[in-house]
């Protein structure tokens, strides 16, 4: 497994290559999940203070914007890539084996697509009227373990959506409240499962347990979610504030 502190502590940019061939196949999202762990992988590296630079051997993929990954420094081959990052990358995402030489292998499990759930939530990123939550894809990936097989069902999706919809509201409400102190255990619980192994799920069951913390002030959780949204990427505030502006308005 994967320790960010020990395999990628060091100067200079961390290269980091995504072996995708195909990201915007909507009934095998497969693809789409290895540039998401290459994705939190980046974020959680850059939240330590260095600079990751990202090649993909896909071509740009809608569906990776719509699931909130950021674009790639360079595309191509290994060789194409390197020349492009200035150098070979140190880590290697595949859902394959890797079969080159050199640097770290981190293997993502498959993601199996059904009945066109993928394709639906790649329609939503861009039909405002679609009713679900463009991110919903990214919150039901990263509920499991990078390294085992997903099923990416239109129910999950929908799930997905509701679960972020539901913290995003509670986040607003959070967000009225005086800013606190993040809570130290639950901050420091999320890091070390992010840094060793890139432990997503461990991360939300943590956030699951903040929301129903009694004893934890709303600013403090307030300040968790958003903190730890630097590496989940799913717009986690992006409703604060809204339902004032609608006031105003009416």
């Amino acid at each position: 497994m994967l320790n960010i502190v020990d395999d990628l502590a060091g100067f200079g940019p961390l290269r980091v290559c995504a072996h995708a061939p195909s990201a915007d196949d909507p009934d095998d999202p497969t693809g789409l999940r290895v540039l998401l762990v290459a994705d939190v992988l980046a974020r959680v590296v850059e939240l330590r203070g260095r600079t990751v630079l990202i090649g993909w051997t896909c071509p740009p993929a809608a569906s990776a914007d719509a699931a909130g990954i950021r674009p790639a420094d360079a595309h191509g081959t290994v060789d194409e890539i390197t020349e492009a990052l200035g150098g070979p990358p140190t880590v290697h995402l595949t859902s394959r084996t890797y079969e080159g030489t050199g640097g770290l292998s981190l293997h993502v499990g498959e993601a199996i697509g059904t009945e066109g759930a993928a394709r639906e939530a790649d329609r939503e990123a861009t039909d405002p009227d679609a009713g679900r939550d463009a991110l919903a894809l990214r919150l039901l990936l990263l509920g499991s373990p990078h390294h085992e097989p997903v099923d990416v069902s239109a129910e999950a999706v929908e799930a997905a959506g509701e679960r972020l919809a539901n913290w995003r509201k509670s986040v607003a409400a959070w967000a009225d409240e005086p800013s606190k102190a993040m809570p130290a255990a639950f901050v420091e619980g999320a890091r070390d499962a992010l840094e060793n192994g890139l432990d997503t799920p461990a991360v939300l069951r943590l956030l699951a347990d903040l929301e129903a913390a009694v004893d934890v002030p709303s600013g403090a959780k307030f300040e968790t979610f958003a903190h730890l949204d630097r590496v989940l990427a799913l717009e986690i505030v992006r409703d604060v504030g809204r339902s004032q502006a609608t006031e105003v308005y009416r």
